[in-house]
């Protein structure tokens, strides 16, 4: 380093470095930890609820019995049935996408059974051409 750029350096480096020290030990603490302050702690109340057990179940059929047991865990039977005809490539993307980014519980084994019972539902044929339903992509 030159010496001009050494001088530069000292004489702008050590006061900005000082500064911020000296800011730093008299700032202020108490406002800015609102954590720290119990008078402002958010108090929510715990309920328990009770939601309405559904009877519905989809159409008997090879693979019902998965769909009953995996889909209304957290679906009813009219919202999946209530989705416009996919194919059975379709259901099994949609499928994945619940394991993969939702964690539903799944096993990875019986998502081609589901995607074959899902698409004897309610499935389309599959169109060589448009965009599909699942991923607006070209089939």
């Amino acid at each position: 380093m030159n010496r001009q750029a050494l001088r530069l350096a000292l004489m702008w480096g050590i006061p900005i470095v000082a500064g911020v020290a000296i800011a730093a030990a008299w700032m202020p603490t108490s406002g800015l930890d609102w954590r720290r302050n119990p008078e402002r702690d958010v108090k929510i109340p715990s309920a328990d609820v009770t939601l309405p057990v559904s009877a519905e179940r989809f159409p008997p059929g090879q693979g019902s019995d998965i769909a009953n047991a995996q889909c209304l865990i957290c679906h009813s039977t009219g919202m999946v049935t209530r989705q416009p005809p996919l194919t059975e490539k379709e259901w099994a993307t949609i499928s994945n996408k619940m394991r993969l980014s939702y964690g539903a519980p799944l096993p990875a084994d019986q998502v081609e059974a589901l995607a074959k019972y899902l698409y004897s539902i309610n499935g389309r044929k599959e169109a060589g051409k448009g965009p599909s339903v699942v991923d607006m992509q070209g089939s």
